[in-house]
């Protein structure tokens, strides 16, 4: 009798809240609110969750669809069709990188988490060693160390071209990064950054330190955390004066933005940023489920839930901003960033305003940190998993494989944490989260839709729930979904532009080096192919017909999971003695 020695979630809440620390993460917080803003506000919602609905939901049930019918993550699941293993070593190595500079953005967090307690808030004042005379704080309105009004001062300083930089900036470029004029700068190490990281590390090992025996205990807060703050956040900025105004500059529908390309192509892009598509996470949480768990209700209160997140989180990031921009005297649009923008320099500098900033500094970065922890657990997972998937004897090293992998991250998230670092940041983000991505999902979906087949597909659902697929579903994972990653893959190419940061522009060599990071993830395709056709016997057309065939071992791993042995023959799978035969 064949057993599932990794073992599974106790409880389907398990299996819940970690889906929902994966799908919601730092991009729900600092990227939507601005994508929305910029696309229409509330009339984005409309192309937003129109392709939740055609490009979320078919490629998150096809993930946790046949990684739970085999209990298999997306390292090993692709025995399914062995030509194609390049897909899931693909997402391997893309949630290797992205974990890379993702526990970089979590260190940040700590460090301002930790300079929150300061009886004086550093970014909120100009009087610091680190700041310059070109210091202001846009609400008390110091420059040059002299009180002044911004409505007389503006029109000064345009006229002196100097260059003006808030408290929460020179804190972030003086401060924090200590940055250098470019990524050929790369600098020293920033200590403080570094024990930051190692604090980051350290916690997510601490919460996989057994595998889903802890993690799936500490969801349980990290998933939940985050919404009791963001609600605190929320309460709190509405009682402010100006609240009512950034509230509705977010979610009043422009409808003449709705007619644009561009803002349907950045509703699907938003896609892949905020739902986790492609990155193997949901796939790897949905291979420690029970069998006959029912993967459709699963994607549908997860990508509802992720939507509605998002959208709160903008609510509460906008009517801070209106309030930070009704004291300042400026347009809410002049205050509004994406990105580490919003969530180190913008949003910061308006709770440094607030009475009790220390109060919600604080709870602005737990929820940060929060957000982002249990994102980061699962790509430490994602990547354990492949290793446990593809030697089993590594199961009962657990512990070890998850420090090896944690102190391998560490130690290449010290390139992001010199002075220089930020540059190197920003360059595997650009082409990693932009590039790989929409290839990989493309592939992962024409694969199981037309050479595994939705028959075969329809007909696993069917054996663990006892439903049939249903056509619409069919047509989704078959056609539409298909045409629609086809669209979203034109647009960003159409939409893609030489990485920049800020106003600065990257040398040609390190562009290069940035499409290198974008090819990992898609190296091993074509590699993977090379050798399994090259293993196969006979001529060419019998070999890529071989190739593309489950191999033996694909089948649910407990037998008591198949209704009859007829079942499997059925769907051409063979049982465990005839495994051991063929291997």
């Amino acid at each position: 009798m064949t057993k599932n020695a990794r073992g599974n979630w106790k409880n389907w809440y398990e299996f819940l809240f970690s889906s929902i620390g994966c799908v919601v993460g730092l991009g729900n917080i600092w990227r939507f609110p601005y994508v929305c803003f910029k696309n229409g506000g509330g009339a984005f919602m409309i192309p937003y969750f129109i392709f939740l609905f055609i490009l979320g939901l078919p490629v998150m049930f096809t993930e946790l669809t046949y990684s739970q019918w085999s209990n298999l993550g997306p390292g090993r699941v692709w025995i399914c069709c062995p030509l194609f293993r390049g897909i899931g070593f693909g997402m391997i190595c893309l949630t290797g990188i992205v974990s890379i500079y993702y526990n970089v953005i979590l260190a940040w967090a700590l460090y301002y988490l930790v300079n929150s307690f300061y009886p004086t808030i550093p970014w909120s004042t100009c009087t610091n060693d680190y700041n310059t005379e070109h210091c202001y704080t846009r609400i008390q309105q110091t420059y040059l160390n002299i009180s002044i009004n911004t409505t007389v001062l503006s029109p000064i300083v345009d006229a002196l071209n100097l260059t003006r930089k808030t408290a929460t900036e020179e804190f972030w470029e003086n401060k924090v990064l200590e940055i250098t004029d470019g990524i050929g700068e790369p600098g020293g190490l920033r200590w403080q950054l570094v024990l930051c990281l190692l604090a980051a590390w350290g916690i997510a090992f601490l919460c996989l330190i057994k595998g889903i025996e802890t993690s799936g205990k500490v969801v349980y807060v990290a998933a939940t955390v985050p919404y009791v703050f963001l609600t605190i956040l929320l309460i709190r900025g509405l009682l402010f004066d100006g609240a009512s105004e950034g509230l509705l500059y977010f979610v009043k529908p422009r409808w003449d933005q709705l007619w644009k390309f561009s803002t349907w192509g950045d509703a699907a892009v938003q896609i892949f940023y905020s739902a986790g598509l492609g990155w193997g996470g949901v796939a790897t949480l949905a291979s420690y489920n029970n069998f006959h768990n029912n993967t459709k209700r699963d994607v549908i209160i997860l990508l509802v839930l992720d939507g509605l997140t998002s959208f709160f989180a903008g609510c509460v990031i906008f009517v801070t901003l209106g309030f930070m921009a009704k004291q300042s005297g400026v347009a809410i649009n002049d205050v509004v960033a994406q990105g580490p923008g919003i969530a180190f320099m913008v949003y910061p500098e308006a709770l440094a305003s607030l009475p009790l900033p220390q109060l919600w500094s604080v709870l602005f970065f737990l929820t940060l940190f929060t957000v982002g922890l249990d994102s980061q657990m699962v790509h430490i997972q994602t990547m354990t998993v492949a290793v446990f998937d593809n030697f089993p004897r590594t199961n009962k090293k657990k512990t070890i494989v998850t420090l090896i992998v944690c102190i391998a991250g560490f130690l290449l998230g010290l390139t992001c944490l010199t002075q220089g670092g930020i540059y190197v940041l920003q360059l595997m983000d650009w082409y990693v989260a932009s590039v790989s991505i929409m290839i990989l999902v493309f592939m992962e979906m024409f694969v199981l839709a037309w050479i595994y087949g939705l028959d075969r597909l329809g007909k696993d659902f069917e054996m663990m729930t006892g439903n049939s697929l249903g056509i619409l579903w069919k047509i989704g994972i078959g056609l539409t979904t298909p045409f629609a990653l086809l669209f979203v893959w034109i647009f960003s190419l159409v939409q893609h532009s030489p990485v920049t940061y800020g106003d600065q522009s990257y040398p040609k060599w390190s562009i290069g080096i940035g499409w290198m990071i974008a090819l990992i993830s898609l190296v091993p395709i074509p590699v993977v192919m090379v050798y399994t056709l090259t293993k196969e016997k006979g001529n060419f057309f019998e070999r890529l017909r071989h190739s593309v065939k489950p191999l033996p071992s694909w089948r649910p791993a407990n037998d008591e999971d198949i209704n009859d042995n007829a079942e499997l023959e059925k769907l051409n799978y063979v049982s465990q003695e005839e495994t051991k035969t063929v291997v």
